[in-house]
């Protein structure tokens, strides 16, 4: 038992378990794409690295937002390492990993933005790629995440009495829940955060620099961008109330475990649209 207002199941000492087996493998994964993104801050590429517009018009906006994201995700990385060797909740890892991955990200494109527009105030880059900035209206996607959320409060709103203090939010692979949390936390502030991931993603259309020139990424495959972060939107809230409604008594366990993996798969296939439409994000 902890005392940071959550609960989850003893680790024992010296033993490596299932839960810290994850976090620290996710944990070394970002290293690795920390790394990775140094390694190749000086070569434009369609495969590494901080890819969208800005940074594929400019070699310096590439060396830049990489150099700075690549450094940001590696020292991201090194205390989400040192958090899952304390023995910190898989809840607070969650939310302190997507904070952390959207600052980054943010960070990451706010210089990208600044340096290609400093440098197209001073000069002109010939070697700029030729194409046409994509101009698509975003506004339909994010009302739809919008609404989706509202729907999402209000029926929280509506069970909110009847909710435990203490929320069962993480389960293990047998569908048993091993990780608790205050339901303010676990009914509203995770599941807020989540979602804010693909809806800033998605607002982000609202630069057309940050598609431009995106190898053939066109304004269609924009719009599977929008589709696909706003199905994304849709099936964290909904997993979210599944939970809600196991901790309500209304539902067994294993739904929400298969809802994860219906989840998960519908990520990749998701995915796999994404690189048909771009082909692959080659130029």
């Amino acid at each position: 038992m902890k005392s940071l207002g959550f609960y989850q199941s003893s680790r024992g000492d010296g033993e490596l378990n299932s839960q810290t087996a994850v976090e620290l493998f996710t944990s070394f994964g970002i290293l690795l794409a920390g790394l990775l993104t140094l390694a190749f801050r000086n070569r434009q590429n369609p495969y590494i690295g901080v890819r969208i517009g800005y940074t594929y018009m400019s070699g310096e906006a590439w060396k830049r937002a990489n150099t700075i994201g690549g450094l940001f995700f590696v020292a991201l990385s090194l205390v989400m390492i040192a958090l899952a060797v304390v023995g910190i909740s898989v809840v607070i890892f969650t939310l302190l990993l997507v904070t952390g991955v959207l600052i980054g990200t943010a960070l990451s494109i706010a210089v990208a933005r600044r340096v290609y527009e400093m440098e197209e105030i001073s000069t002109e880059a010939p070697e700029k790629p030729e194409g046409k900035r994509i101009e698509v209206n975003i506004r339909p996607y994010l009302l739809l995440q919008i609404a989706f959320l509202g729907a999402y409060l209000f029926l929280v709103a509506l069970s909110w009495k009847a909710l435990p203090d203490t929320m069962a939010v993480h389960f293990d692979f047998s569908g048993n829940p091993n990780g608790f949390m205050p339901k303010l936390e676990g009914a509203f502030l995770m599941p807020l955060l989540l979602w804010t991931v693909p809806f800033s993603l998605t607002a982000l259309g609202k630069d057309p620099g940050f598609f431009a020139r995106m190898g053939k990424f066109s304004a269609s495959g924009w719009r599977v961008w929008g589709w696909f972060n706003t199905l994304l939107s849709l099936g964290i809230l909904a997993v979210s109330l599944l939970m809600v409604f196991y901790n309500l008594g209304k539902l067994p366990s294993e739904v929400i475990k298969y809802s994860t993996l219906l989840f998960i798969a519908l990520v990749f296939t998701g995915i796999y649209f994404l690189l048909r439409e771009t082909g692959g994000g080659k130029k």
